[in-house]
C-alpha cells in the first residue's frame, strides 16, 4: 500500500486489523482462552477481494516502469497497446521481446512486487513461452528465470492460447464444453 501512496495511518490500520485476528472456541460449554490465528487473511474473508485489488494494482504499477527503460522492449504483438502483463484472479500473464534485459526486467519488477506483498511465483506452475526467439537465447532466459520452457498452443482458464492466428479445429473443444453448459442450462432453466 506504500507504493501505491496510501497514507502511513491508513496502512497502520490495515496492517493492525489483519495481524490481530483471533479465535474463541466452545467446548464442553465452556469458552476456551482466545489464541491467535496461524495464518494472516485467508482467501473467501471479504476484505482480501480489496487487499487483491489493490496488490495487483501495486504490481499493474510496477510492471508499468519498464515501459519508460530504454533497455525494455515491448513484445512485437503487444507494441501497438503497449501491453506488458494481464493479471487474473488465479494467474498472471508476463509480455516481453525475447531477450535478456527486457525478460530480466519484468522479472526485477515481480521480484520487487513478491518481497513487498507475499504472492511469489509458483515454479512448478510457471512457464516461459517463446515465439520466434533462438534457441540460444532462451535457454539463456530459462536459465536466468529458472522457469520450465512452455509449448505453443497452451491452454488458460480452459482458453487456447497460441501466437498465430488458431483454426476452427483448435476451437472445437471449447466450442463443446459451451455447447453442454448451455444446453444443460437451458434443459434444467426452461423445463
Amino acid at each position: 500500500m506504500d507504493g501505491l501512496g496510501f497514507p502511513h495511518k491508513f496502512i497502520q490500520w490495515i496492517s493492525s486489523r489483519l495481524h490481530s485476528v483471533s479465535y474463541s472456541i466452545l467446548i464442553y460449554g465452556e469458552i476456551i482462552e482466545p489464541f491467535p490465528a496461524a495464518k494472516d487473511l485467508r482467501q473467501g474473508y471479504p476484505v482480501s477481494l480489496f487487499l487483491f485489488a489493490l496488490s495487483m494494482e501495486y504490481l499493474s504499477k510496477l510492471l508499468t516502469d519498464p515501459k519508460n527503460n530504454r533497455h525494455f522492449h515491448l513484445h512485437p504483438k503487444c507494441k501497438k497497446l503497449c501491453i506488458t502483463h494481464l493479471s487474473f484472479a488465479d494467474g498472471l500473464l508476463l509480455f516481453a521481446r525475447g531477450d535478456n534485459q527486457s525478460v530480466a526486467l519484468l522479472q526485477q519488477c515481480f521480484d520487487q512486487f513478491s518481497t513487498t506483498s507475499r504472492p511469489k511465483a509458483n515454479l512448478n506452475k510457471s512457464s516461459v513461452y517463446f515465439g520466434g526467439v533462438d534457441t540460444i537465447e532462451q535457454a539463456l532466459i530459462l536459465q536466468q528465470l529458472g522457469y520450465v520452457k512452455g509449448d505453443l498452443p497452451f491452454r488458460y482458464l480452459g482458453v487456447p492460447l497460441n501466437t498465430k492466428k488458431m483454426k476452427v479445429t483448435q476451437w472445437q473443444q471449447l466450442i463443446n464444453k459451451i455447447e453442454t453448459k448451455t444446453s444443460s442450462w437451458t434443459a434444467r432453466k426452461l423445463s
